[in-house]
Formats: structure tokens, sequence, C-alpha cells
């Protein structure tokens, strides 16, 4: 790194650790979660232990994702038990490629279809990278992605995965996961839309290990999974969950994403001069509440966490979704914006990505983790998409770092960590960090 960040990785196990490890998988009904006096630890294991190697993090990396699946997003679905297989045709309506999915388990069969935009120039040898987005379709038609059309002019195929087609953003329960594994209610860890949309990712992932990646020229072992807001939220839990993503993009995902639950910063001002913007802007807007996502948006989660009394007693924080993406050859890369985002909570996002930093440095990829903060847009813009693309240039087709146009340095979390630190919630507190980067 251009920094020593010996000291912020301390403070952060310090502030992250400090309280009595729960015994999770003890407790039986969400009611009978206990209340955390501070954040649940994220370097300590269940037994008390702490994560010091890359083995220790093996062990508290299968107890997170455990902790997820029973208490958030809910329990995926066993792949070795399902059989993938997909066809390409021209798409019937637009100018890609029209990838169908076929996922078979138990006598049962279900499918859906992604829109694949290629690039003009035939691909390499091995393939070319990919970018899937999740795409918003309000009237249920079929598109390519602005996003995607651009990956394809970078020399990227563009995925546009349409989740509603997986699983109905309704309680109503639709779509190719339902028919494979009907809603149980009673269960309080079935997976939530959040998780059914993830797996919907996944199964592209192993259509293209099946044969669709040679047959489109694209090397499945060079995914990047986006989404923006609720589909932010999900593009986190596929990173978290399903470790062949090579890089991950949450963006404007909040609460039940990539933010903090235990932070608020409603009412706070900061300085966005670094941006362009006012030299005092203050976040009118209240942070998504824990009871929103537990009532109207519940469907989005499994009923455990509609359960569970408050913030405090959640057993995990969402640095640990952040932590679950990190391995050498992955990378993070939060996007959000900060002036249409008082309902995301964007510092606590920035909370989110910095508390994961200890897992990063321990697995020798601490540069891997980067964060965009842009004035206003609750999307990924054009803007972002470009350093994305130059980020994901250098780290998945080799091109030379000295020739790219992004300043790489942008991407830290550089709104709060370099201009705002006097006004973070007291999480942010870390003594004895000196980074010249932050100064």
């Amino acid at each position: 790194m251009n920094c020593d960040l010996l000291f912020l990785i301390l403070a952060l196990v310090a502030v992250l650790s400090f309280c009595t490890v729960a015994e999770a998988d003890t407790v039986r009904s969400p009611e009978e979660l206990p209340k955390r006096d501070g954040m649940p630890p994220l370097m300590t294991l269940e037994n008390g232990m702490p994560v010091r190697t890359a083995e220790d993090w093996a062990l508290r990396r299968a107890e997170l994702l455990d902790l997820y699946s029973v208490w958030m997003y809910g329990k995926m679905p066993d792949p070795s038990a399902e059989t993938v297989t997909w066809e390409i045709a021209p798409h019937e309506k637009l100018p890609g490629q029209k990838l169908t999915i076929h996922i078979a388990r138990d006598e049962k069969e279900t499918s859906f279809s992604v829109v694949v935009n290629l690039p003009e120039e035939p691909a390499p040898e091995g393939g070319r990278p990919c970018y899937l987005e999740y795409g918003f379709s309000w009237g249920g038609g079929v598109f390519i992605s602005d996003n995607c059309k651009y990956a394809a002019s970078r020399g990227y195929a563009g995925i546009t995965y349409i989740p509603t087609d997986v699983a109905s953003d309704n309680e109503r329960h639709t779509g190719a996961f339902y028919r494979l594994y009907p809603f149980d209610g009673e269960a309080g860890d079935f997976p939530g839309v959040l998780a059914a949309w993830a797996w919907g990712a996944s199964k592209v992932i192993d259509a293209l290990e099946n044969g669709a990646g040679e047959a489109l020229g694209i090397d499945p072992r060079g995914c990047i999974v986006a989404g923006v807001s609720r589909y932010g939220k999900s593009a986190a839990v596929a990173g978290a969950y399903d470790s062949r993503i090579r890089v991950t993009v949450p963006s404007c995902s909040g609460a039940g994403g990539v933010a903090v639950y235990r932070t608020d910063n409603h009412g706070k001002e900061y300085d966005l001069s670094s941006l362009g913007g006012s030299e005092s802007w203050v976040n009118d807007s209240i942070n998504e509440p824990l009871s929103n996502l537990q009532g109207g948006e519940g469907y989005w989660f499994c009923e455990n966490f509609r359960k569970i009394p408050d913030a405090e007693s959640i057993p995990v924080e969402q640095y640990m979704l952040c932590a679950l993406a990190a391995a050498p050859d992955r990378h993070l890369i939060v996007v959000t914006g900060i002036t249409s985002e008082g309902w995301n909570n964007t510092e606590g996002q920035c909370l989110a990505w910095l508390g994961s930093q200890p897992v990063w440095e321990l697995l020798g990829c601490g540069e891997q983790k980067n964060m965009i903060i842009h004035p206003d847009g609750h999307a990924i813009l054009n803007s972002d998409m470009k350093m994305i693309l130059d980020y994901c240039d250098v780290h998945l087709r080799g091109a030379d770092p000295a020739e790219a146009e992004t300043d790489f340095s942008l991407m830290k979390g550089n709104l709060f960590l370099q201009y705002n630190r006097d006004r973070l919630d007291p999480a942010f507190d870390l003594p004895g960090f000196e980074c010249p980067l932050f100064k």
C-alpha cells in the first residue's frame, strides 16, 4: 500500500471487537438474540480466539456466512444438487445474444434469460471479462443497460440481468427461483428475495463455466457484478456468497446492503467542496430505519430478520459483508452518491467499507477494496463506470496502471477520510491512524 495502515488495522480490530462474542448458534428465536453494546467483532472467532491468519479467517468467514444465512438473507440452496444447462440465440428484440439458463433439481426445472451485449472486436484467447449488471425493468420489458453498452465499447461483455425474472419484487414469491424452491414461510431461514436475486447472478456464472462462456468468448473467471439500490444490496450479497465473482460493485445500497445499521447521519453537516459542492451541506433525510426493512421490504430478507427486535440485536454488521468479498484475487468497489443518498446513509457505507479493512490486509489485498463517492445520483454514473473499468483494465486485463486515466487514489472513500474526518461517527475515531493519503 502507499501508506502504513498498521495502526488503522489494530484500532479497527479494537473498535469492532469490543464486545462479548454472541452464542448465536444456541439462540432459537430472533427475540432471544442478545443486545450488544458496540459493534459485533469481525476478527474474533465464536470461541473467543482472535483471527490472526488466513486459515483463521476461513473459519471466521464460514461462521459469518452462517450468521447471515440464519439471521438476515436466508440459506442459499446447495448448488451441487442443481444441474445447469444453457442455450444461446440471437435476441429477437435487441442487438445482442439471448442466453437462456435452465436449472433442474429433484425433477423440477426452471429457467430465465439474460441479454449479452458483445464487443465488435473478436474475443482474445481465453475470453474477455464480463460486466453483469442488475437491470430495473418496471414494466417487465427487456433491454440492454447503458452501462452494459459502455462496457461492450470498452472490450467487456455486457450482461443485463433482470432479477425480477428470478424472484418477484413483492410478497408473492413468483419467478424462476420459486418454481424450483417454493416459498416456505414457516422456515425462518428460507432465502429472502435479495438472496434469490444473488442466486440468479450465480446461475449466470454457472452457465458461463459450463460452456456458454466459451461460446460467447467470455472468461467466467473475470466476472464483475454490479447493482444499484435494492439491487446494490443483492450485488453485495452475491459477492459475499459467491467467491467466483472477481469484482463486486454494490451501489447506493444503504441499510441491508453496504451501510452499518448502528450509525445515523441524519442532520449531520459535511464539506462537499472536494466534489465541487457546498462547503456546508446538511443531510436532512433520515436514514432508512430497520422497521422499514422489516415491514414493507421485509420479503427481501429471511423471516428471522423480520423479527429481530432492534438494530443492537443483529448479530452481524455490514463491514462483515464487505469482508466476505475479500480474497487475493478479488476486488470490491463500493459506489454511492451523497446529496441524493441521505436515506442510504453514505457515511455508514463508508464505515462498512473501511471496517472490513483488517480482513483485506490480512489476506494481502488491502488495495483491492475501493469506494467511489459522487456528488449526486442514485446510480452508477458514467464517470463511475470509467473509473471502474479503468481499474478493471489493470486488474482483469493486465493493463499498465501508469497509463490509466483514472487516479485510483480517488477511490478510497476520500470524501470522509480525507475531508470530513472531524465530523464522523465515533466508530471512525481511530487513534494513531496517520495515513498521508487521508491527511
